[in-house]
């Protein structure tokens, strides 16, 4: 019968199972404050005083708080409250259009029977659309909206985003409605099921997860673009992002007024990244593994 391990035989196993407990979260630890570190800086010179961002004695966090620059932005005689609801009517538009559009065109192309594997090369083409440069069309895009009479309109803007991501939703959606399992559907066809009720009332309940996914990563990106809509929504259709590099003149930048408006758009995406954290990772993991 062998002996029983000795303490000290037992002991450096037992610090190496602690190591690597403390790495990983020495890891992650240093990973949060990578990220949050801009937040950090950007909620603290919302709240400095304006003497201190020329000064060289300046720390990473105001050495006193005013709420002056809030108190300007949201004041009434300012445009934010007008800007914020052009960006929730952009974002809602080009969510709704882009998530609607893209899971109709994404279950044609996983359950058409086209030759030559058309439907990847369909879905490639979204995919390329959606990562060449935009702003090599930005100009094209101005006059065709001039030229339409829809320039610094909702429309313009959202038709702007929506082809942006559009390509997205797609490409997300088709490879879920690939994988799904086609004995379900058929054993609704046997039911007498047609296609547009085998889409509404099965296949879409059962692919939320990643509905719910592609309508936030489309919300997430129509909040926060800036080239398109600076390009044909400059005035009156202008948004968040647009309206916070005004801040930025020829007489200089105004720090703290940019960083209160930083924070306000910030704000709200983070809380709703917060609320909506299981449907991301559920949605982006689902059609990780097959079994």
């Amino acid at each position: 019968m062998a002996a029983a391990p000795r303490p000290a035989e037992a002991a450096p196993g037992r610090l190496g199972g602690l190591i690597r407990p403390a790495a990983l979260a020495a890891g992650i630890l240093l990973a949060l404050a990578v990220a949050l570190a801009p937040f950090f800086v950007l909620f603290g010179n919302s709240l400095r005083p304006a003497d201190e961002f020329l000064s060289d004695k300046a720390g990473l966090w105001p050495s006193r708080l005013t709420f002056d620059y809030y108190a300007a932005v949201l004041s009434a005689d300012s445009t934010t409250l007008h800007i914020l609801l052009n960006s929730l009517v952009v974002t809602t538009a080009t969510t709704l259009i882009s998530v609607s559009t893209g899971c109709l065109v994404a279950y044609a192309l996983a359950r058409l029977r086209l030759p030559f594997r058309l439907s990847t090369v369909i879905g490639l083409t979204f995919l390329i659309v959606r990562f060449y440069p935009k702003i090599t069309i930005a100009i094209p895009y101005f006059v065709l909206m001039r030229d339409l009479g829809l320039r610094d309109t909702y429309a313009a803007v959202v038709i702007a985003h929506v082809s942006m991501t559009l390509p997205v939703v797609v490409w997300l959606m088709l490879a879920f409605f690939e994988d799904f399992p086609r004995q379900i559907e058929q054993s609704a066809m046997m039911d007498g099921c047609g296609l547009l009720r085998r889409f509404f009332v099965i296949v879409l309940p059962l692919t939320m997860p990643a509905i719910a996914t592609a309508a936030l990563l489309t919300a997430f990106f129509s909040w926060n673009e800036f080239l398109f809509a600076s390009a044909v929504g400059p005035l009156n259709a202008r948004t968040l992002p647009v309206e916070i590099s005004g801040f930025i003149t020829d007489k200089g930048t105004a720090w703290g007024p940019m960083s209160a408006m930083g924070t306000i758009i910030v704000l709200p995406v983070m809380l709703l990244a917060l609320a909506a954290q299981r449907y991301l990772v559920r949605g982006l993991t689902a059609g990780a593994v097959k079994g």
